[in-house]
């Protein structure tokens, strides 16, 4: 199972802590260097996408998702990894305007309707024991951390539904 995609996208926004935005491509590649996705390095990513400037973290996952399909359509990878990167994006973009430090429960009623492999994200928070979350970055690390414990319990969309 491959479960990376969350957690790849939390490191990227772990990296991107304390950044001026915007930033360019050429600054993305330093803070980035050594990050791989899906054993590709993120300069192969970045020089897929056609913008050399990012206003926001969410803009950055946003191109960095866009890039990874087009490796994948072009066959240079194999599909799937991207779900990741676009799922963590989505929670980024319903979380602008978010006021932090936030609670569980505005999560929930924030990504409401919102799934992640199938699985609603509520029962991702619900496997979460902090109540209270600091940053984007936070919430990306945590919500990950809950999938990957329901997928080492065998959970799926299909057990949980």
């Amino acid at each position: 199972m491959v479960h990376t995609g969350i957690s790849w996208a939390a490191e990227v926004l772990r990296r991107l802590k304390g950044v001026d935005f915007p930033v360019t491509k050429e600054q993305l590649k330093e803070r980035l260097q050594g990050l791989y996705w899906r054993g590709i390095p993120i300069e192969k990513l970045l020089e897929e996408i056609e913008v050399e400037q990012f206003e926001t973290p969410a803009e950055v996952l946003h191109y960095l998702a866009e890039a990874a399909r087009k490796l994948e359509y072009s066959g240079q990878v194999a599909p799937g990894g991207r779900v990741g990167i676009s799922w963590a994006a989505e929670v980024l973009r319903r979380l602008k305007g978010v006021d932090f430090p936030v609670t569980k429960e505005q999560l929930k009623e924030r990504l409401q309707g919102l799934y992640w492999r199938g699985i609603p994200i509520e029962k991702l928070l619900e496997e979460i024991e902090v109540e209270q979350f600091e940053t984007p970055a936070e919430v990306l690390h945590y919500l990950a951390e809950a999938a990957r414990k329901l997928e080492e319990k065998g959970f799926s969309a299909a057990t949980i539904a």
